[in-house]
């Protein structure tokens, strides 16, 4: 069964004559799980986190590959606030927690994307449901989307020994 947010995605790629292929799939709910699933790296995998400003409570999606780490200060520099994770990211965005889409623009969000997430051709991404993903050219992504492309995220092993992560 598709969401109101996977069918709002499906018509923003037809609607700009995007290749994408879909992948109907046991539940992910994590990106670990969901990398395995679809059969792909990590690092091509799209992850989308909500946050949430401390000061403005304005909520931002944050995307980066999966097998990278939101670098707290980092994200706090590109929206001009200290940010958390947003404790109800179904509220704020319609999507169950790990479905949330890089789509913040369809979500009412605005959206930053860390530049190592071009590091791949194709990404893929969970579509608004635990059940459904997506697979498309990251080029596309970026112009459909129209993200702020600013450093965001650390990779797991950098995140190990360096910088906090939110």
């Amino acid at each position: 069964m598709s969401t109101p947010t996977y069918n709002k995605i499906i018509q923003t790629l037809d609607e700009h004559a995007c290749k994408y292929e879909t992948q109907h799939h046991e539940p992910t709910r994590t990106s670990e799980i969901a990398a395995r699933v679809r059969g792909v790296s990590m690092h091509s995998g799209a992850k989308a986190i909500v946050t949430k400003g401390h000061k403005t409570g304005t909520n931002y999606l944050f995307v980066m590959p999966a097998d990278f780490k939101l670098w707290g200060s980092a994200a706090k520099r590109a929206c001009g606030e200290a940010v958390g994770f947003e404790t109800d990211p179904e509220g704020a965005t319609g999507c169950v927690p790990g479905s949330v889409p890089p789509f913040g623009s369809l979500l009412g969000l605005k959206t930053f994307v860390d530049p190592h997430l071009s590091e791949n051709e194709i990404i893929h991404f969970n579509a608004g449901s635990l059940t459904d993903s997506v697979s498309m050219r990251y080029e596309d992504w970026l112009a459909i989307e129209k993200p702020i492309v600013v450093e965001i995220a650390k990779s797991v092993e950098e995140t190990k020994n360096g910088p906090e992560s939110v």
